[in-house]
Protein backbone atom coordinates (compact mmCIF):
# COMPACT_ATOMS: atom_id res chain seq x y z
CA UNK A 1 0.00 0.00 0.00
CA UNK A 2 1.00 3.60 -0.67
CA UNK A 3 0.15 6.40 1.77
CA UNK A 4 -0.04 10.15 1.24
CA UNK A 5 0.30 11.65 4.73
CA UNK A 6 -0.96 15.22 4.77
CA UNK A 7 -0.84 18.16 7.15
CA UNK A 8 -3.06 20.82 5.60
CA UNK A 9 -1.18 22.07 2.54
CA UNK A 10 1.87 19.91 3.31
CA UNK A 11 2.62 16.41 2.06
CA UNK A 12 5.16 14.03 3.58
CA UNK A 13 7.65 12.85 0.95
CA UNK A 14 10.28 10.19 1.57
CA UNK A 15 13.36 8.82 -0.14
CA UNK A 16 14.23 5.15 0.05
CA UNK A 17 17.60 4.22 1.50
CA UNK A 18 18.58 2.41 -1.71
CA UNK A 19 17.31 1.57 -5.16
CA UNK A 20 15.14 4.59 -5.96
CA UNK A 21 16.44 8.16 -5.91
CA UNK A 22 13.18 10.10 -6.44
CA UNK A 23 10.84 11.19 -3.71
CA UNK A 24 8.14 8.70 -2.82
CA UNK A 25 5.27 8.28 -0.40
CA UNK A 26 5.27 6.00 2.63
CA UNK A 27 4.79 2.45 1.38
CA UNK A 28 4.64 -1.05 2.75
CA UNK A 29 3.00 -4.43 2.77
CA UNK A 30 -0.13 -5.60 4.55
CA UNK A 31 0.58 -8.37 7.05
CA UNK A 32 -1.56 -11.52 7.21
CA UNK A 33 -4.65 -10.81 9.33
CA UNK A 34 -4.14 -7.03 9.19
CA UNK A 35 -6.70 -4.59 7.83
CA UNK A 36 -5.64 -2.06 5.21
CA UNK A 37 -6.26 0.76 7.68
CA UNK A 38 -4.15 -0.92 10.36
CA UNK A 39 -1.37 -1.44 7.79
CA UNK A 40 -1.47 2.29 6.97
CA UNK A 41 -1.15 3.20 10.68
CA UNK A 42 1.62 0.66 11.29
CA UNK A 43 3.73 1.48 8.22
CA UNK A 44 3.55 5.24 8.81
CA UNK A 45 4.49 4.78 12.46
CA UNK A 46 7.35 2.38 11.61
CA UNK A 47 8.84 4.44 8.78
CA UNK A 48 8.38 8.02 9.99
CA UNK A 49 7.13 7.85 13.59
CA UNK A 50 3.83 9.63 12.99
CA UNK A 51 0.28 8.88 14.11
CA UNK A 52 -2.39 9.30 11.45
CA UNK A 53 -6.16 9.72 11.26
CA UNK A 54 -8.93 10.09 8.68
CA UNK A 55 -7.56 7.26 6.54
CA UNK A 56 -9.34 7.13 3.21
CA UNK A 57 -8.95 5.04 0.09
CA UNK A 58 -7.70 6.96 -2.94
CA UNK A 59 -7.02 4.59 -5.87
CA UNK A 60 -5.20 1.40 -6.86
CA UNK A 61 -2.73 0.13 -9.46
CA UNK A 62 -1.74 -3.39 -10.50
CA UNK A 63 1.92 -4.03 -9.75
CA UNK A 64 3.21 -6.54 -12.29
CA UNK A 65 6.69 -6.91 -10.75
CA UNK A 66 5.35 -8.90 -7.82
CA UNK A 67 1.87 -9.80 -9.03
CA UNK A 68 0.43 -7.52 -6.35
CA UNK A 69 -2.13 -4.76 -6.20
CA UNK A 70 -1.05 -1.38 -4.84
CA UNK A 71 -3.76 0.31 -2.80
CA UNK A 72 -3.34 4.05 -2.33
CA UNK A 73 -4.56 5.89 0.75
CA UNK A 74 -4.61 9.47 1.98
CA UNK A 75 -4.58 10.35 5.66
CA UNK A 76 -3.97 13.28 7.97
CA UNK A 77 -1.22 13.50 10.54
CA UNK A 78 -2.65 13.12 14.04
CA UNK A 79 -0.84 15.43 16.45
CA UNK A 80 2.89 16.00 16.44
CA UNK A 81 4.36 16.48 12.94
CA UNK A 82 7.99 15.82 13.94
CA UNK A 83 9.34 13.02 11.74
CA UNK A 84 11.54 10.19 13.02
CA UNK A 85 13.06 8.45 10.00
CA UNK A 86 13.60 4.68 10.06
CA UNK A 87 17.15 4.75 8.63
CA UNK A 88 17.02 1.04 7.77
CA UNK A 89 14.40 1.80 5.09
CA UNK A 90 14.57 5.53 4.32
CA UNK A 91 17.28 8.11 3.78
CA UNK A 92 14.94 11.07 4.18
CA UNK A 93 11.39 12.12 5.04
CA UNK A 94 10.36 15.75 4.64
CA UNK A 95 7.21 17.82 4.76
CA UNK A 96 6.75 19.82 1.55
CA UNK A 97 4.23 22.55 0.95
CA UNK A 98 1.97 21.91 -2.01
CA UNK A 99 3.80 24.59 -4.03
CA UNK A 100 7.26 23.04 -3.35
CA UNK A 101 6.53 19.54 -4.60
CA UNK A 102 8.81 18.58 -7.53
CA UNK A 103 6.11 17.17 -9.81
CA UNK A 104 7.96 17.78 -13.08
CA UNK A 105 11.04 15.64 -12.33
CA UNK A 106 10.25 12.72 -14.62
CA UNK A 107 7.55 10.16 -15.29
CA UNK A 108 4.35 10.27 -13.30
CA UNK A 109 3.10 6.92 -14.62
CA UNK A 110 2.86 5.39 -11.15
CA UNK A 111 0.31 5.37 -8.38
CA UNK A 112 2.70 7.31 -6.17
CA UNK A 113 3.18 10.14 -8.66
CA UNK A 114 -0.48 10.17 -9.66
CA UNK A 115 -1.28 10.79 -5.99
CA UNK A 116 1.53 13.33 -5.50
CA UNK A 117 0.44 15.25 -8.59
CA UNK A 118 -3.19 15.18 -7.42
CA UNK A 119 -2.09 16.67 -4.08
CA UNK A 120 0.01 19.30 -5.86
CA UNK A 121 -3.01 20.24 -7.99
CA UNK A 122 -5.31 20.48 -4.96
CA UNK A 123 -7.36 17.42 -5.86
CA UNK A 124 -6.33 15.46 -2.74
Amino acid sequence: MIVAVTDGDRLLLTRYKAGYARYALVAGFVEIGETLEDAVRREVMEEVGLKVKNIRYCMSQPWAFSGSLLAGFVCDVDGDTAVTVDRSELSEAVWMHRSEIPVADGSTMSLTWTMVTAFYNGVL
